[in-house]
């Protein structure tokens, strides 16, 4: 088939036709800016869409600016033209548009059923998941619930976890921080911890639960350690 205009490829992938070759080839005797201007708003084409607006360099200097327009867009400026060249133009694109239809490869039929087969088969291992998904859920629920009533945390327990969480968020020792809690205990309470006598096998902390002071403990814990870890 003979060549009237040029038909290349964009960046995307999809075929275009130069708006200035084409105006040239029809003959149009208005000014091409004119002409293209006129048919894109009258036929309401959209940028991106029905064309993209390039900006080519001249040999003799400058630019000059140009539209790269679809095939389907092409044809019908051709068409609304109603000359023997824009009629000569429309055969032109569709036999380019049959031409093009025709190199799309079409799978053979012995492919296009094994790929029916594994789609079948994906979806059968999908369902069996999706059973036995189910299956684990209806066992859980299934379970009979204890009746046992977990023991409440301890005061004791809160304030050594908030120790805990401090020193590993401060990488600070343990003994630095009891201190400086038993140091607001002090400051705060006017309660020396340290004047307490206590057996070998006591910590200080085990005097703060014997005195009764576990609670004044655990709330400068709280309110000392967990805003200064913030």
């Amino acid at each position: 088939m003979k060549e009237l205009i040029a038909i290349t490829t964009s960046g995307q992938g999809s075929l275009v036709v130069s708006a200035r070759e084409l105006h040239e080839f029809l003959g149009v005797k208005s000014r091409f800016i004119d002409w293209i201007k006129n048919r894109v708003g009258k036929y309401k084409f959209l940028e991106d869409t029905d064309y993209v607006t390039v900006s080519k360099n001249l040999e003799t200097g400058g630019r000059e600016l140009d539209y790269a327009l679809t095939l389907d867009t092409a044809k019908q400026l051709a068409m609304v033209e109603r000359t023997e060249k824009g009629r000569q133009a429309k055969l032109y694109f569709i036999d380019c548009e049959k031409q093009l239809y025709r190199r799309v490869p079409v799978l053979p039929s012995s492919l296009l059923v094994d790929h029916a087969h594994r789609i079948a088969d994906l979806e059968q291992q999908l369902k069996q998941i999706m059973d036995s998904q189910q299956q684990a859920a209806r066992s859980l629920l299934g379970i009979p619930r204890s009746s046992e009533i977990l023991p409440e945390e301890t005061t004791r327990i809160k304030v050594q976890r908030l120790v805990n969480a401090y020193c590993r968020a401060k990488s600070v020792g343990q003994q630095e921080v009891w201190r400086k809690v038993y140091d607001r205990l002090y400051y705060l309470y006017k309660i020396n911890i340290r004047a307490h006598k206590r057996s070998e096998r006591e910590s200080w902390l085990d005097v703060v639960d014997r005195k009764g002071y576990m609670d004044k403990v655990y709330a400068i814990a709280s309110d000392e350690l967990t805003c200064e870890e913030e």
